[in-house]
Protein backbone atom coordinates (compact mmCIF):
# COMPACT_ATOMS: atom_id res chain seq x y z
CA UNK A 1 0.00 0.00 0.00
CA UNK A 2 1.46 3.29 -0.99
CA UNK A 3 1.61 5.08 2.66
CA UNK A 4 3.12 8.55 0.97
CA UNK A 5 -0.23 8.95 -1.37
CA UNK A 6 -2.35 7.99 1.81
CA UNK A 7 -0.61 10.93 3.95
CA UNK A 8 -0.75 12.88 1.26
CA UNK A 9 -4.66 12.61 0.68
CA UNK A 10 -5.44 13.01 4.59
CA UNK A 11 -3.62 16.05 4.97
CA UNK A 12 -5.32 17.35 1.57
CA UNK A 13 -8.76 16.70 3.00
CA UNK A 14 -7.57 18.04 6.53
CA UNK A 15 -6.67 21.30 5.01
CA UNK A 16 -9.97 21.79 2.83
CA UNK A 17 -12.29 21.06 5.33
CA UNK A 18 -10.24 23.38 7.86
CA UNK A 19 -11.01 26.21 5.64
CA UNK A 20 -14.23 28.14 5.70
CA UNK A 21 -15.45 30.74 3.33
CA UNK A 22 -15.97 33.99 5.36
CA UNK A 23 -18.23 36.97 4.21
CA UNK A 24 -17.27 40.03 3.64
CA UNK A 25 -18.61 42.46 6.61
CA UNK A 26 -21.14 44.78 6.22
CA UNK A 27 -20.30 48.50 6.79
CA UNK A 28 -22.08 49.26 10.05
CA UNK A 29 -21.68 52.93 8.86
CA UNK A 30 -24.77 53.52 6.66
CA UNK A 31 -23.62 55.19 3.13
CA UNK A 32 -23.99 59.03 3.55
CA UNK A 33 -27.33 60.15 1.03
CA UNK A 34 -26.32 63.16 -0.92
CA UNK A 35 -28.93 65.91 -0.20
CA UNK A 36 -31.19 66.78 -2.65
CA UNK A 37 -30.84 69.72 -4.63
CA UNK A 38 -33.65 72.79 -4.98
CA UNK A 39 -33.42 74.30 -8.82
CA UNK A 40 -35.38 77.71 -9.48
CA UNK A 41 -34.76 79.54 -12.62
CA UNK A 42 -36.08 83.60 -13.70
CA UNK A 43 -36.76 84.94 -17.10
CA UNK A 44 -35.37 88.10 -16.96
CA UNK A 45 -36.42 89.25 -20.09
CA UNK A 46 -40.08 88.67 -18.31
CA UNK A 47 -38.75 90.70 -15.11
CA UNK A 48 -37.65 93.83 -17.33
CA UNK A 49 -40.67 94.17 -19.10
CA UNK A 50 -42.87 94.57 -15.88
CA UNK A 51 -40.92 96.33 -13.41
CA UNK A 52 -41.64 99.91 -13.35
CA UNK A 53 -38.28 100.95 -13.10
CA UNK A 54 -36.66 98.77 -15.93
CA UNK A 55 -39.63 99.83 -18.34
CA UNK A 56 -38.72 103.82 -17.49
CA UNK A 57 -34.84 103.38 -18.11
CA UNK A 58 -35.20 101.20 -20.83
CA UNK A 59 -37.59 104.01 -22.81
CA UNK A 60 -34.76 106.65 -21.70
CA UNK A 61 -31.99 104.27 -23.59
CA UNK A 62 -33.24 103.82 -26.36
CA UNK A 63 -34.59 107.55 -26.77
CA UNK A 64 -30.82 108.16 -26.16
CA UNK A 65 -29.84 105.99 -28.67
CA UNK A 66 -32.47 107.35 -31.49
CA UNK A 67 -30.91 111.07 -30.71
CA UNK A 68 -27.28 109.46 -31.63
CA UNK A 69 -28.68 108.18 -34.37
CA UNK A 70 -30.57 111.37 -35.99
CA UNK A 71 -27.44 113.41 -34.88
CA UNK A 72 -25.66 110.99 -37.49
CA UNK A 73 -27.84 111.70 -39.68
CA UNK A 74 -28.64 115.38 -39.92
CA UNK A 75 -24.51 115.35 -40.23
CA UNK A 76 -24.72 113.08 -42.56
CA UNK A 77 -27.34 114.80 -45.03
CA UNK A 78 -25.33 117.90 -44.01
CA UNK A 79 -22.38 116.81 -46.05
CA UNK A 80 -24.02 115.48 -48.79
CA UNK A 81 -26.29 118.71 -49.61
CA UNK A 82 -22.75 120.75 -49.10
CA UNK A 83 -20.81 118.41 -51.73
CA UNK A 84 -23.38 118.54 -53.93
CA UNK A 85 -23.91 122.50 -53.81
CA UNK A 86 -20.01 122.35 -54.27
CA UNK A 87 -20.15 120.34 -57.01
CA UNK A 88 -22.69 122.42 -59.43
CA UNK A 89 -20.73 125.68 -58.53
CA UNK A 90 -16.72 124.53 -58.48
CA UNK A 91 -16.53 125.78 -61.84
CA UNK A 92 -18.00 129.11 -60.55
CA UNK A 93 -15.35 129.41 -57.55
CA UNK A 94 -11.66 131.00 -57.80
CA UNK A 95 -8.90 128.78 -56.32
CA UNK A 96 -9.08 130.29 -53.02
CA UNK A 97 -12.55 129.66 -52.97
CA UNK A 98 -12.20 125.73 -54.19
CA UNK A 99 -10.12 125.57 -51.49
CA UNK A 100 -11.63 127.08 -48.66
CA UNK A 101 -14.38 124.67 -49.38
CA UNK A 102 -12.43 121.63 -49.88
CA UNK A 103 -10.97 122.60 -46.31
CA UNK A 104 -14.93 122.65 -44.49
CA UNK A 105 -16.04 119.56 -46.54
CA UNK A 106 -13.24 117.95 -45.07
CA UNK A 107 -13.76 119.03 -41.90
CA UNK A 108 -17.32 118.24 -42.29
CA UNK A 109 -16.17 114.96 -43.34
CA UNK A 110 -13.98 114.28 -39.97
CA UNK A 111 -16.44 115.40 -37.86
CA UNK A 112 -19.02 113.25 -38.92
CA UNK A 113 -16.71 110.19 -38.52
CA UNK A 114 -15.53 111.72 -35.43
CA UNK A 115 -19.40 111.25 -34.29
CA UNK A 116 -20.14 107.52 -36.21
CA UNK A 117 -16.05 106.01 -34.06
CA UNK A 118 -17.57 108.09 -30.50
CA UNK A 119 -21.20 106.65 -30.69
CA UNK A 120 -20.43 103.52 -29.41
CA UNK A 121 -19.05 104.28 -26.57
CA UNK A 122 -21.67 106.40 -25.44
CA UNK A 123 -24.04 104.26 -25.89
CA UNK A 124 -22.36 101.65 -23.49
CA UNK A 125 -21.89 104.61 -20.99
CA UNK A 126 -25.41 105.29 -20.85
CA UNK A 127 -26.07 101.59 -20.86
CA UNK A 128 -23.80 101.52 -17.63
CA UNK A 129 -25.99 104.10 -15.94
CA UNK A 130 -29.47 103.29 -16.90
CA UNK A 131 -29.42 99.54 -17.76
CA UNK A 132 -26.86 97.74 -15.64
CA UNK A 133 -27.68 99.01 -12.30
CA UNK A 134 -31.21 96.90 -12.95
CA UNK A 135 -29.26 93.92 -13.92
CA UNK A 136 -26.98 94.20 -10.92
CA UNK A 137 -30.45 94.64 -8.69
CA UNK A 138 -31.85 91.72 -9.92
CA UNK A 139 -29.31 89.95 -9.53
CA UNK A 140 -28.94 91.01 -5.71
CA UNK A 141 -32.52 89.86 -5.13
CA UNK A 142 -31.88 86.27 -6.72
CA UNK A 143 -29.36 85.91 -4.45
CA UNK A 144 -31.05 87.04 -1.83
CA UNK A 145 -34.28 84.83 -2.53
CA UNK A 146 -32.10 81.33 -3.04
CA UNK A 147 -29.90 81.75 0.25
CA UNK A 148 -33.46 82.19 2.00
CA UNK A 149 -35.19 79.58 0.32
CA UNK A 150 -32.05 76.90 -0.17
CA UNK A 151 -32.00 76.80 -3.39
CA UNK A 152 -28.90 74.92 -4.95
CA UNK A 153 -29.36 76.30 -8.24
CA UNK A 154 -31.46 79.31 -9.72
CA UNK A 155 -30.70 78.98 -13.75
CA UNK A 156 -31.55 81.94 -16.44
CA UNK A 157 -34.14 81.28 -18.36
CA UNK A 158 -33.42 83.50 -21.51
CA UNK A 159 -29.43 84.79 -22.40
CA UNK A 160 -27.96 86.22 -24.78
CA UNK A 161 -26.96 83.38 -26.47
CA UNK A 162 -30.34 81.69 -26.40
CA UNK A 163 -32.40 80.12 -23.84
CA UNK A 164 -30.54 77.71 -20.61
CA UNK A 165 -33.73 76.00 -19.70
CA UNK A 166 -35.41 74.47 -22.54
CA UNK A 167 -38.11 73.11 -20.25
CA UNK A 168 -39.46 73.41 -16.36
CA UNK A 169 -42.68 72.87 -14.63
CA UNK A 170 -44.13 76.39 -13.90
CA UNK A 171 -43.46 75.81 -10.21
CA UNK A 172 -40.03 76.10 -10.26
CA UNK A 173 -40.27 79.45 -12.11
CA UNK A 174 -39.20 82.04 -9.62
CA UNK A 175 -39.63 85.14 -11.86
CA UNK A 176 -42.85 86.82 -10.18
CA UNK A 177 -40.88 86.06 -6.48
CA UNK A 178 -38.41 88.31 -7.72
CA UNK A 179 -40.55 91.05 -9.18
CA UNK A 180 -42.65 91.10 -6.40
CA UNK A 181 -39.39 91.82 -4.46
CA UNK A 182 -37.55 94.37 -6.56
CA UNK A 183 -41.18 96.04 -5.77
CA UNK A 184 -41.00 96.50 -2.79
CA UNK A 185 -37.06 96.47 -1.95
CA UNK A 186 -36.19 100.27 -0.55
CA UNK A 187 -33.35 101.99 -2.33
CA UNK A 188 -31.16 101.77 0.49
CA UNK A 189 -31.48 97.91 0.62
CA UNK A 190 -29.62 97.92 -2.70
CA UNK A 191 -25.81 97.77 -2.76
CA UNK A 192 -24.38 100.32 -5.59
CA UNK A 193 -22.25 98.00 -8.11
CA UNK A 194 -18.56 97.73 -7.89
CA UNK A 195 -17.42 99.84 -10.79
CA UNK A 196 -13.50 100.34 -9.74
CA UNK A 197 -11.28 98.76 -7.19
CA UNK A 198 -11.58 100.89 -4.04
CA UNK A 199 -9.42 103.07 -2.56
CA UNK A 200 -7.67 103.09 0.92
CA UNK A 201 -8.78 106.19 2.82
CA UNK A 202 -5.09 106.98 4.12
CA UNK A 203 -4.70 106.64 7.81
CA UNK A 204 -4.46 109.42 10.27
CA UNK A 205 -2.16 110.02 12.03
CA UNK A 206 -3.03 109.73 16.71
CA UNK A 207 -3.32 113.00 18.90
CA UNK A 208 -0.64 111.40 20.51
CA UNK A 209 1.66 111.43 17.59
CA UNK A 210 0.82 114.53 16.71
CA UNK A 211 1.65 116.19 19.72
CA UNK A 212 4.78 114.60 20.05
CA UNK A 213 6.04 116.06 16.82
CA UNK A 214 5.08 119.10 18.03
CA UNK A 215 7.31 119.12 21.29
CA UNK A 216 9.81 117.95 19.30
Amino acid sequence: MNYRFLFAWVLMASMYTGVKAHPPKEDDQSQAVPPSLKIGYVNVAYIFEQLPEAIKNNQDFQTFQKQLSNNLGLKASELEKKYSDYQKQVDTFTEAQQKQKQAELSELHQSLRTLEQQMPAEIEKKYKVVIQPIHHKIKQVIDKIAKEQSYSFVLAKDTEAGPVVLFAQPGFDLSELVLEKLKTMAPKEIEPPVVGPKTQTPAQPSTRSAKAVKKK
